[in-house]
């Protein structure tokens, strides 16, 4: 019977996984891992293709529908000229004002409405200078109402044409033509948007009567009708037509190509929420998906303004959304049969081509396992010439080289293992008393570093003291092209002791900076061969650590203030006086000083704590050998509790013999000697010397007592481990003597390892 097979976990990590995949065969895991990585960027490059695609696709369609938005601007626009240029022909008919000026107007009126019918104009009339209408189209007998006014009028009386959109009232229209309330949603108690110009009618340069005209949007289809064959150009889809247009007054449609199920337009829809708070509310162009009469459309919208320039409406230009998304569904469809077509090719060929490799491979494996359970007489037949069949081949020749190294293995394998054995620990016990050695010598090492880090503590103060030495001389470079500026600047610096250099150009401003050291540079932001943020990065380029303050006229004030976020220290506006450059140059130095002392103090914190923290023992004595400061090392060290205060203390009652009379010297290098401290019974290596301008000597001790004592032991036992590892080395060559035939290989690299052993035991002992 059958092993009964085991469950599969349930794969929680990488580890179950890789676990898991141990189980298949080489060619299941190339066939699956390759069908896998295709599969995945098969189905990435059709997702991120048909991504591409849609997002192109939707940003070509609306970049065309902003572009269609903008010829309706045109439209709108080319209709308001149009009537403006119908009104000033018709205002500059001679028989028509021969007409006004003899009082005729019932032919007045006669030949206003001939002239709206033709103009296709929804009213004209005209009015005098007070404001009174004396005429008006499609009513010979006139009643004169009350007087109209508006700002476009109000231009036309002053002697100038004008034309624009209106908001007004539905009484105003009714008096105007008594059937246009109609077409209005309230009649009398709204109010309608009107495209309106007027012009004036002169005699002898002056204005006596004014002619006005407009077209009333509200449920009048012909401007939306010409804006939609400019924008869709008739075509249809799905039997309707592509898109539509409409004009809004407020939020309420007015005018639109949009048709109902009975075929008429439609009107009285409320704009969507993104049209009414870009576009009217905020005055911007909006682009959005919204849904009408059961549809989507991607719709875009721009204001109407009134003639003073007052949000009164909105243009609307809708395409149908499905056409759209069928061409990128029809892509996303192509994208992914053209991916599902290439994986299965890929598949197949991988299947075959893994196949025909894993072939002669399963042979070979066969062939070792047989070799592994002791059948040394396989071959495999070499079918192919190229590398497979090259493994195949030295397969078999291993095979062969295997089965006559078997029984020389067998017979000297009891022998070697013993040998190694021995020679495994000899070799081991010699390395590690080598390594207790070169412990020993590097502590001498550290100690001698020490010393020379310690000789030169005090440098920073000797730094600082020769700047603030210096700080009296500092150097002044002036760099403007206003020979005044480079007069005022020189005279008011110089007079408070500063060393000043002019330069009238950038280019020898530069150059003085590359031959010598400034402290402060004065440089005028506006001149002409070079821009304010150039000059500063060839400045701080040459000498990044001088200060730089920026002269700058009112324009430039800008610049300079990004010139300050560069780098800069500060600027002055121009026009200023000697006394305000002086004091810039002046706070400028001294912030720089601020800086310099406050770093000097951190750095002096920071060094008495390393110093403390030392694990080397340090004191200062003075001349009398009493000690003066001591870290914690030294304490510890000179003190047998480790607390007891030793300032103050000479190195004689402290250790019972004076180190500084023990290792005189008159130099500033440091000396170092060994030390017998008597009272504590130590053994120490010393190092002193004397403090750069200072009446001190450093004194250092290292505790080197447990390293001299096992020093001792190292010097006898360095004889020991050289014997030993000369022993060692001998009984090693023989051994490789012996099994060099056997493993058809030297060990030159045990034999080197051996000769770096002893070479190493020796310079060691040389060193010590």
């Amino acid at each position: 019977m059958g092993t009964a097979r085991q469950k599969r976990k349930p794969l929680k990590s990488w580890q179950d996984f890789t676990s898991w995949a141990q189980d298949f065969s080489l060619m299941q895991k190339v066939l699956g891992g390759f069908f896998a990585v295709v599969l995945l960027v098969g189905l990435a490059t059709s997702f991120v293709g048909t991504n591409l695609a849609r997002d192109t696709i939707m940003e070509s369609a609306r970049k065309r529908l902003l572009s269609d938005l903008v010829t309706a601007e045109v439209v709108l626009q080319n209709t308001q000229e149009s009537l403006e240029l119908k009104l000033r022909m018709t205002a500059d008919s001679e028989t028509l004002r021969t007409l006004v000026r003899y009082g005729d107007m019932e032919s007045v009126a006669r030949r206003l409405t001939l002239v709206c019918e033709e103009k296709e104009l929804d009213f004209l009339a005209i009015a005098t200078p007070e404001g009174k209408v004396i005429a008006r189209a499609f009513s010979e007998k006139f009643n004169a109402g009350s007087p109209v006014s508006d700002p476009i009028i109000q231009a036309a009386f002053r002697g100038k044409g004008h034309s624009g959109m209106l908001l007004i009232s539905g009484e105003r229209l009714a008096e105007e033509r008594s059937t246009l309330v109609h077409r209005l949603p309230g009649e009398h108690g709204s109010r309608g948007m009107v495209l309106e110009a007027a012009q004036p009618m002169k005699a002898e340069h002056q204005v006596f009567a004014v002619i006005y005209g407009g077209i009333l949007i509200n449920n009048g289809n012909v401007i939306v009708d010409r804006m939609s064959r400019l924008a869709f150009a008739g075509d249809t889809y799905g039997g309707l037509p592509i898109g539509f247009v409409a004009i809004y007054q407020g939020k309420q449609a007015i005018s639109s190509t949009l048709r109902g199920e009975d075929g008429l337009p439609l009107a009285g829809f409320e704009a969507a929420g993104a049209i009414q708070r870009n576009v009217l509310v905020r005055g911007e162009s909006a682009i959005e998906l919204e849904t009408l009469t059961g549809r989507d459309y991607l719709s875009a919208a721009r204001p109407i303004r009134d003639v003073e320039g007052k949000i009164v409406g909105a243009i609307e230009l809708a395409q149908q959304q499905k056409p759209i998304t069928s061409v990128i569904d029809r892509l996303v469809v192509t994208f992914l049969t053209v991916a599902l077509v290439g994986v299965l090719l890929m598949a197949c060929i991988t299947y075959f081509l893994v196949r025909w490799i894993n072939h002669p491979l399963q042979l070979m494996l066969n062939a070792a396992r047989r070799a592994a359970d002791g059948d040394l007489t396989q071959q495999v037949p070499v079918i192919a010439r190229d590398e497979v069949g090259e493994l195949a081949a030295t397969f078999n020749l291993m095979i062969r080289n295997l089965a006559d190294s078997k029984a020389r293995l067998e017979e000297w394998g009891e022998e070697l293992a013993s040998k190694i054995a021995v020679q495994a620990g000899a070799l081991d016990e010699a390395r590690e008393q080598v390594a207790r050695v070169q412990k020993l010598a590097s502590l001498e090492k550290m100690a001698d570093g020490m010393s020379h880090i310690m000789a030169h503590i005090s440098d920073p103060m000797g730094s600082a003291a020769a700047y603030d030495e210096g700080a009296a001389h500092n150097r002044i470079l002036i760099i403007d092209h206003d020979e005044n500026t480079l007069d005022i600047c020189q005279r008011s610096l110089e007079n408070e002791g500063f060393e000043v250099v002019t330069a009238p150009t950038v280019e020898d401003g530069l150059c003085d900076l590359q031959e010598d050291f400034f402290d402060v540079v004065v440089a005028d932001i506006d001149m002409p061969s070079m821009s304010g943020k150039d000059m500063l990065k060839e400045i701080k380029y040459r000498q990044p650590d001088v200060l730089v303050i920026l002269t700058a006229p009112f324009k430039a004030t800008e610049e300079a203030e990004e010139a300050v976020k560069l780098g800069a220290f500060d600027y002055i506006p121009k026009p200023f006086g000697p006394h305000q450059i002086t004091f810039m140059v002046y706070t400028a130095l001294q912030t720089r000083q601020a800086v310099e002392r406050t770093r000097r103090e951190h750095a002096a914190q920071r060094a008495e704590k390393i110093f403390q923290r030392l694990p080397v023992a340090i004191a200062l004595a003075d001349k009398a050998h009493r000690v003066v400061y001591n870290n914690k090392a030294f304490l510890e060290l000179a003190s047998r509790d480790g607390q007891t205060p030793v300032r103050g203390k000479t190195f004689y009652e402290l250790f019972g013999v004076d180190p500084l009379e023990i290792a005189k010297t008159d130099g500033e290098s440091p000396r170092s000697a060994w030390l017998e401290l008597k009272k504590l019974g130590r053994t120490a290596k010393l190092y002193n010397f004397k403090l750069l301008e200072e009446d001190l000597r450093v004194l250092m001790l290292l505790d080197v007592t447990e390293t001299v004592k096992k020093d001792q032991q190292a010097e006898v036992f360095r004889a020991e481990t050289l014997t030993r590892a000369q022993r060692v080395i001998h009984q090693q060559m023989r051994v490789a003597q012996e099994i060099a035939g056997l493993l058809g290989e030297t060990t030159a690299e045990t034999k080197a390892a051996l000769f770096e052993l002893i070479n190493l035991a020796k310079e060691t002992g040389e060193s010590r």
